[in-house]
């Protein structure tokens, strides 16, 4: 190559082997899809499926004719390619691989008028984002100046900007000797991110519908659920009478124990019902005197209760929760839910059981005020703390990066960093109209895109040979001692259960191996009972199994 030539103008163009004008892309259905592919380019087998017919295979999206990309999880792997060339007026020679400094690829998210850029931040996920309007360098640190002059910093961490896949240099000649600079690199098709502000990306709507939702799930005073009347009533302001509470009471409870551990040590998200719940009390009300026994809890008369509380509604649920796995509050619970399942429901229930005391030796005599505000203020809290923890649940979950909705296309855009006759680096994108293809990316679960996996189930003889060295379980005595326990013929009962004395050996554990052939044959009989039973209301056998006769192989 001449010094004139390294002056002009550097373009990537699609592989010499490929006449639709896109940047090439190619699928493979084995691990080995590297030496494979460059196997084939050595070998200018440019005929086979990976090349050709493959796109015209894949074209099964519901929402288009766009080809459906799989994932390494269903054994195929993708390559893309393209190919580097001087823009020379008397031809488009290679240009030379010394020149070539990087080279890589993004993928962009196409969705209507709208193009996204798969963002990092210091090497996290920060999603898809609106991508520039122009073609900087995805490494933020690696940008020119307006004089071209290259500024690289070693103290920040690369590709802070727009993820970036590489591509790899491959020097290839064609059937006619030309001399070819071709580009090629893997295309990942995994990846994940969390939402940083899920507020801002949950719809405000959806949000309120959320909280109605939970609103309805409780009667009034604590919900709004259906049928209701608002009317506060003197039932409401006493919801725990002598240490009976109200059904409205037990649902409200059962919601703070349950969902939310209230009065368990350590959950900051607690904090403000924790501190609303220190302000309400139980009061003996068998000590007032006869001028409030019988008169109703108010903002005018509540200061002359004062002196008979007892014990505020968050300490008694700290001091239930003080007793670990023996919280008495939540045994009781369990208890009243067996018998609303006994009457038919809470509404057919005449009433429930006494609250227990923190001890749980004995019942709570003690009775529960509350206001009106009280009980908003309660509501407001709930949906407050609904709202926290599925925007915190949120952040926790992992985002999938390539999703199948109608409007989900995708784009291979691969760049070049090279020296210029000057010897400075400098980038070159590809055009827009040489990008790859726009694609979409399949579903884990895409039944279309699933391939076959060919499982050999054991035959009966082998169930008794050879020794149960399969799968082995490390075992805690107590839970040895209760799987022990299990007879044949009767399941677990009462008295597999293990009380205060689990019983002998807790200071050793146990390694129990099972048969491989055994496991198999009982999850393929539970498999084809569950799918026999389904099958009775969804009809659906045709879809889920298939028998082929098959010849045994050797």
């Amino acid at each position: 190559m001449t010094t004139a030539q390294q002056q002009h103008a550097t373009r990537i163009k699609p592989p010499f082997y490929q006449n639709d004008g896109h940047c090439g892309l190619h699928r493979y259905l084995d691990p080995d899809f590297i030496n494979r592919f460059k196997q084939d380019i050595q070998r200018r087998q440019f005929r086979q499926p990976q090349f050709t017919s493959w796109l015209n295979d894949e074209r099964h999206s519901r929402h288009g004719q766009q080809p459906v990309l799989r994932l390494p999880l269903h054994r195929a792997f993708h390559l893309a390619s393209c190919e580097v060339v001087c823009q020379h007026p008397l031809g488009q020679p290679a240009l030379d691989p010394r020149r070539i400094t990087s080279a890589g690829f993004v993928i962009r998210k196409l969705r209507g008028e709208r193009e996204q850029a798969w963002m990092l931040e210091d090497g996290e996920a920060l999603g898809w984002q609106n991508a520039p309007a122009e073609q900087r360098d995805p490494d933020v640190h690696r940008r020119l100046c307006a004089n071209g002059v290259l500024h690289q910093r070693a103290d920040q961490p690369s590709y802070s900007g727009e993820e970036v896949h590489p591509l790899h240099v491959l020097k290839t000649t064609d059937a006619a000797g030309k001399i070819h600079t071709l580009l090629y690199g893997y295309v990942p098709l995994g990846g994940f991110y969390y939402q940083r502000d899920p507020g801002g990306a949950i719809d405000a709507q959806s949000q309120q519908a959320v909280l109605d939702a939970a609103a309805e799930a409780l009667p009034w005073p604590f919900g709004f659920r259906k049928p209701l009347d608002q009317t506060w009533r003197t039932k409401h302001s006493r919801p725990v009478d002598q240490g009976r509470p109200g059904k409205a009471m037990f649902e409200l409870l059962r919601l703070l124990v349950n969902r939310y551990h209230l009065g368990e040590i350590r959950v900051e998200e607690n904090e403000p019902l924790e501190k609303y719940c220190s302000q309400l009390w139980f009061y003996d009300a068998a000590s007032l005197p006869a001028n409030l026994r019988h008169e109703n809890y108010n903002d005018t008369n509540k200061a002359l209760f004062a002196p008979y509380r007892k014990l505020d509604l968050f300490s008694y649920l700290t001091a239930c929760f003080a007793k670990g796995g023996d919280n008495p509050l939540v045994r009781w619970i369990i208890l009243q839910e067996k018998a609303i399942d006994t009457a038919g429901g809470l509404d057919r229930l005449e009433e429930l059981d006494k609250l227990p005391d923190s001890s749980g030796s004995g019942s709570l005599k003690l009775s529960l005020f509350l206001l009106a505000a009280d009980a908003q203020e309660i509501r407001t809290l709930l949906g407050q703390r609904l709202r926290d923890q599925t925007l915190t649940r949120m952040r926790e979950i992992p985002l999938p990066k390539f999703t199948q909705n109608v409007a989900d296309l995708y784009q291979i855009v691969p760049f070049v960093r090279y020296r210029n006759h000057l010897g400075r680096e400098q980038i070159q994108w590809v055009d827009a109209s040489t990008r790859s293809i726009q694609f979409r990316v399949a579903a884990p679960f895409d039944p279309e895109a699933s391939r076959p996996s060919l499982i050999q189930i054991p035959s009966l003889a082998d169930l008794k040979r050879g020794l149960a060295r399969g799968a082995a379980m490390i075992t805690p005595a107590d839970t040895f001692n209760l799987i022990n326990s299990l007879k044949l013929n009767k399941g677990a009962g009462p008295d597999a259960l293990p009380d205060s004395e689990p019983g002998p050996g807790l200071d050793i554990q146990w390694i129990c191996s099972f048969s491989l052939p055994v496991i198999t044959l009982v999850a393929m009989m539970l498999l084809m009972i569950v799918i026999s039973l389904l099958n009775i209301v969804f009809f659906w056998m045709p879809w889920v199994k298939i028998c082929l006769p098959f010849p045994k192989m050797k």
